[in-house]
């Protein structure tokens, strides 16, 4: 029977994680799991929501403040935290609910391909209804694979990683504590050290996308900052001097692509304001790839409260 630790790193959404949590001791599996929650707030407000759920969990739950401030401070106070005991460590984030199923379908994936690291999809949910054109233009939806299939990295919104690789790979750069990027930068130097990463279509989550990410401004916002932790991550990579002049020909092109689009976008009869949003969002993420290959940086989670 394999042991999880399913690790949390949560800053400023005590309601979404309460609802996360509700969702973890409704799973359908036959794992021991242990749920490892580190706050980012200093003063600790989940603690109460934590140890009233602790009791529900096989292995328990562990709840710990890590007072300095950036995401690959509590990603890695979390992995330390989830204990040498566990097989493996599956993470998700605190405005997300899984399914069910979910672990379930990552350890089924993981034993039947053999994988180091096992990713799924994540599915956008609206609490209130969104705008018409976020609605059409499906801004929030991503990728999706056959089950099995191979990909180049993953991401920490949810995945399942065998406890070895952190051993191999090491902890998550805290370079990028406060911009974010962290995931795709180790999964990147996983997969270099050999690790296999591989797709789990069944194993989803709903991630709750409130009204104030639902919008214009924040779209654009992630864009660049998507682009921009593309260029930051290039600048490590071993074949850089090669990967950071494409990464700005790639930005370059991005910003062209979305200026000629954008005139395109204002005379379309239809779909006009989902068409004009995309165009923005090449101009946007192709600046971003440019200025972080420049050295440039979007530090969102700098920021006092949760986006």
């Amino acid at each position: 029977m394999s042991r999880v630790a399913v690790c949390i790193a949560t800053y400023g959404r005590p309601d979404g994680l309460a609802r996360l949590l509700d969702g973890l001791s409704a799973l359908h599996t036959d794992a021991c799991v242990r749920v490892v929650v580190v706050d980012n707030d200093a003063t600790g407000p989940s603690r109460a929501a934590c140890e009233a759920r602790a009791h529900e969990f096989v292995l328990g739950l562990r709840y710990e403040v890590e007072p300095q401030r950036g995401i690959t401070y509590a990603r890695n106070r979390a992995v330390a935290a989830a204990g040498p005991d566990v097989d493996f460590i599956a993470m998700i984030d605190d405005d997300e609910v899984p399914e069910p199923t979910w672990l379930s379908a990552l350890l089924r994936v993981q034993a039947n391909y053999d994988a180091d690291i096992v990713a799924g999809p994540v599915l956008p949910y609206f609490p209130a209804p969104p705008s018409e054109w976020v609605r059409d233009g499906r801004f929030f939806d991503r990728p999706r694979y056959e089950t099995g299939y191979e990909l180049p990295h993953a991401h920490t919104h949810n995945v399942l990683v065998r406890r070895a690789v952190f051993d191999a790979t090491g902890r998550f750069d805290d370079r990028f504590a406060l911009t974010g990027g962290e995931d795709l930068q180790f999964f990147r130097r996983a997969k270099a050290t050999g690790a296999r990463i591989v797709w789990a279509n069944d194993a989803s989550v709903e991630e709750w996308i409130p009204a104030s990410r639902a919008n214009l401004g924040w779209l654009l916002r992630r864009a660049y900052r998507s682009g921009a932790t593309l260029g930051q991550v290039d600048r490590d990579r071993p074949d850089a001097i090669v990967a950071r002049p494409m990464r700005v020909v790639r930005g370059l092109g991005r910003m062209v692509q979305g200026a000629l689009l954008t005139p395109v976008a204002l005379v379309s009869f239809r779909w006009r304001q989902v068409r004009l949003v995309r165009a923005l969002q090449l101009i946007y993420r192709g600046a971003g790839m440019i200025a972080g290959v420049l050295g440039g940086r979007y530090e969102e989670y700098r920021v006092t409260h949760p986006v």
